[in-house]
Order: C-alpha cells, then structure tokens, then sequence
C-alpha cells in the first residue's frame, strides 16, 4: 500500500516554552525511570483524515500546532531540557546514593536543546499509506502493516541516550508533522522511554490537542485538563530508603526477586550467543573497572541470545478485533478456566492476550517442545502503590513481569488456562511487592544492566494501551476519532501491542513476527475462532 514517499519540504527546528523557567533546575529521574533508559524510545504517530476544519494543505494548521505545542512545553519544561548521566557529586548525601546510571534532566538553562520538530510534506495521500476506519471494519480487518513507513513518519532525529553512551546536546523529545497531498495529516511524538511511558505520551498528547483545539476556535472551558505531576521522587518514596548508604533489606530483596521477573545480564559478555554490538551501549553505564571489580553483582541469568535471530526477516501485521469477538474470547476463557484458576476474574485484554498468545506459539511450531516460553507483559505502577500515583504522575513508572509455559503447554491449553495463568501473575505485583521491587532496584549497581524481557522465539513481549484513548486525540477540534493510531516499536519478532478504539470495545492488536512464522500465524484457522 504504501509507496515511496515524494518529499517536497522539510524544516527542522528547536522548540522552547512559551515561559522559560527562572532559573536552571536539575531533576533527579526515578529508580524505575532509570531502569527503562535502555529501552526504545515512547513513540506513536497518529494519522488523521482532511476534514473542512483541518486541510493540512494549509500552513496555518501546523502553525497552530506549532504554537500550541510551545505553550504546552509551560506544562512540561523538562521536555526541552538536556538528559544526562549524574556524577558522583549531584548525589553526595542522597538517599539513593548510586549514580552510575542514573538519569537527570537539566532544564531552564540557555544550552537546553529543546524540543526537536520536523514539518515535511508527502507526495502520496493518505489512502496509499493506511486504510480507512471503514476498511479496518470490513476487508482489512487483519491488515498486513510491514509495509507501513513507520520510519518515514516519525523524527529520524537521534534522541539522548539512544544508545546510552550519547546525549550531550541532544534532545529528549522529537516530534514530526507530515502533511499528505490529500490535507490529511499525521502527527508523530517520539520521547526518551526514561521520560515517558504510554500513559505519559498519551497525557501530553491530549494536553498539547487541548491548547490546539482552542486555537482552532473550541471554546476554552472544553480544553480542561489535569495539569502533569512532574516529581520522580515521590515513586522512590515506596523503595522507603530511610537511610543514606545503607545496605539493602534482605526481606524486601526477597521478595522482590521472588517476582515473576527477567533477570537477564546485559554485561554478560560469555553468554552464548553475546552480540558483540550490545557492548558499547552496555559500557556507557558502567562503573570503571577498577569500582566494578571491587562491587558485588545482583544475581542474573544469560540472556537466550540463540533463541534470537536479529536478521531474520520480521513481518508486522495488525488485526482488529471488534466488541462481539473479544466479548466471546472473555466468556470462552471463564468458562474454560482450569479448577485451579477458578478464583481469578479474567479480563477482556487477558482474553485477548490469551488467545493471541496461543496462536504465536502455535505458528511458531513449539506445540512438540518442553522448553520454557514467556509471555513478557509490561505492567505500569501508577495504580499498583500505595498510595497509588496518579493518572497525570510524569515519567516512565512501570515494570515487566513474565508468565511461564513450556512451549507444549503454551501452544495446547484452553484460553481459560492461559487467561487466568495471565491474571494470576498480574495479581502478583501487590503494593507489597511492587515496594519491594523497586527497593531491591535502587541498590543495583546500574539500573541497566538488567533486562526483564527478551526477543525471538522463546518469548512474546507485550505492551498495552488499552484505556489511553489513544485514538481520541483530537488536534484540530474536528470531534473525530484518528483514522490510524501507530504505536511505534521496533518490527522485531515476539512484539505485540493492544489498542483500544474509543468507546467502541474494539482492539487494534499488532504483532511482529518472523516472517515463516507470521504466515502460519496469519493461516492458522483458530485466529478466526471467535470471530473477528
């Protein structure tokens, strides 16, 4: 579908707050935020249709958006700030007295790079890069996106700590405005995962269409919204360190590493199958040798680096579910929930995920094999902590856990065993434990040296967006939904991504697979089972 694109004009440009700080502010970034620094970055590109309100022909739509953008960075002045590693001295007599690894952002200065926004325009029209809503309804309900030019709609721009050993002048936050010769339009944010997690991109997404929206003539009372709590320290309160220095308690560590959690080495260069390209990352944040020698490693395992082919090709197809289909998914899996789950209250996105889940590890011919299989899903900790932290909490507050198969089990079981498999290791991560959790992480002695999730044929990473309102954003008061949401991960095999459309019940549900392995998924009979 989508062709190569014709750029007729690309400006490039930094931009700032409306109201600069008064003064330069150094903040401190969270255990957990630290421990995601190595991750991709918070990306999604939406695309919208040409309506009579919004001809993205026109300068003056992204003029509006440029603008409103800049009175947004009020609310989130770290966006334009420089991220960097701390030295020892920023953290003399601090709780959390590690400093290796850990991220601040510095913001308010003269040298701050800012926000980096691109403004291009494209020679195709919408209708060559995505289907249409009513399309995605009909004959692309499972639509084949690898073609999709993720790459070209969203900021080439290299972001700080991209590959954690660069950062100096270079921004957290990047943004890209395309306009297509149809007037539609898209509307790309990439941020530092350290930063931003799903929830934070979407808040400031909904944030920025709010200040857009108004200069699109919207009545001001329509635009309200929460204003963004950034203050990292108050998710390091939970690790509940009282003590500068002290050693870790060992029934908090305990507990934490008794969590359903990845332990991989990213640092273990003897592990089979060690990709020589993780080392200069990897160096970035390590302690000098000399320190290193002398400190004591958390325990970890290899990461199953063989089970990982990085060049095999990777296909990415997207499948939307409708309300009907997932609703049958959630009643086959409480029905089929094996005597020892019975307690646990599946969900529709367990359901989902379950049944997907399945049907990957089916395509992947795994039904023969006593090996262990993970279903990897990311788990925010806003509302697990207690107190819990707000929705409008700024920052990248999440953790990853791991459900356990062997692959037999994994490819043969009903929905109801693996739903309720899913629910009860969610159930897990109590405020006790997620407490736990990130006491035992502050005492790392860098936050990324350990990896909760992996890639390949063994494991299925998920992450979900359901409940964001994602496809709500609206920049140009047009009071329609987007024609196409992109959550943008790399295409790499075992990726999913759940997300909801609106007040529909729908789910958009994209996966990347290896090629081979993607055509047998997209065959396999029991993707229809319930429907579509």
């Amino acid at each position: 579908m989508a062709e190569s694109s014709c750029r007729v004009r690309r400006v490039t440009k930094r931009i700032f707050p409306t109201e600069a700080p008064q003064r330069t502010q150094i903040t401190k970034l969270s255990i957990l935020g630290a421990s995601v620094a190595r991750f991709a970055p918070c990306n999604a590109i939406w695309l919208y249709d040409r309506t009579q309100n919004a001809d993205a022909r026109h300068p003056v739509v992204f003029e509006r958006l440029e603008e409103a953008l800049r009175w947004t960075l009020n609310d989130y002045p770290h966006y334009s700030g420089q991220l960097r590693w701390a030295s020892k001295e920023l953290v003399e007599g601090d709780i959390t007295p590690r400093y290796v690894g850990r991220p601040i952002v510095v913001y308010g200065a003269v040298e701050d790079p800012g926000v980096e926004l691109i403004i291009t325009e494209d020679g195709r029209k919408l209708s060559d890069v995505v289907p249409s809503q009513e399309e995605r309804l009909t004959d692309k309900q499972i639509w084949n996106a690898t073609d999709f030019p993720q790459h070209e709609l969203q900021p080439s721009t290299q972001l700080a700590f991209s590959n954690l050993a660069e950062f100096e002048g270079l921004p957290g936050v990047a943004i890209q405005l395309t306009a297509f010769k149809c007037g539609g339009y898209a509307v790309s944010v990439k941020l530092a995962h350290c930063l931003s997690d799903a929830l934070c991109l979407m808040q400031f997404a909904h944030t920025w269409a709010a200040q857009s929206r108004i200069l699109f003539g919207e009545n001001h009372s329509g635009a309200a919204h929460s204003a963004p709590l950034f203050d990292p320290s108050l998710l390091d309160l939970y690790a509940n360190l009282s003590t500068t220095g002290t050693a870790p308690n060992p029934e908090k560590v305990k507990k934490a590493r008794s969590l359903p959690m990845h332990r991989y080495d990213w640092w273990a260069t003897d592990a089979p199958g060690y990709p020589h390209w993780a080392t200069a990352s990897s160096n970035g944040t390590k302690p000098p040798a000399d320190e290193l020698a002398r400190l004591e490693l958390s325990p970890s395992t290899f990461p199953p680096w063989s089970t990982w082919n990085t060049t095999a090709p990777v296909e990415h197809v997207q499948i939307r579910f409708n309300a009907d289909t997932i609703s049958k998914m959630k009643k086959a899996a409480e029905a089929s929930l094996p005597e020892c789950l019975k307690g646990e209250r599946v969900s529709r996105l367990d359901a989902a995920l379950a049944h997907i889940w399945i049907l990957i590890n089916r395509a992947r011919q795994l039904e023969n094999t006593q090996d262990q299989v993970y279903l990897d899903i990311t788990l925010g900790v806003r509302g697990r902590v207690d107190p819990p932290l707000p929705d409008n909490f700024v920052g990248s507050p999440i953790l990853l856990g791991y459900v356990a198969k062997t692959g037999s089990e994994a490819s043969t079981a009903t929905i109801g065993a693996i739903a309720g498999s899913i629910r009860q290791t969610m159930s897990q991560f109590t405020p006790d434990a997620v407490a736990a959790y990130i006491h035992d992480a502050a005492h790392e002695v860098s936050p990324q040296r350990l990896w909760q999730a992996f890639l390949g044929s063994r494991h299925t990473l998920v992450t979900s967006w359901v409940r964001a309102r994602a496809y709500e954003v609206d920049f140009c008061a047009t009071h329609q939904l987007a024609r196409y949401v992109q959550g943008v991960m790399p295409r790499m095999d075992g990726l999913v991504q759940v997300i909801d459309i609106a007040d529909t019940g729908d789910f958009d549900i994209s996966v990347c697979l290896e090629k081979e392995t993607m055509h047998r998924f997209i065959q396999d009979p029991m993707l229809k089972a319930y429907g579509l």
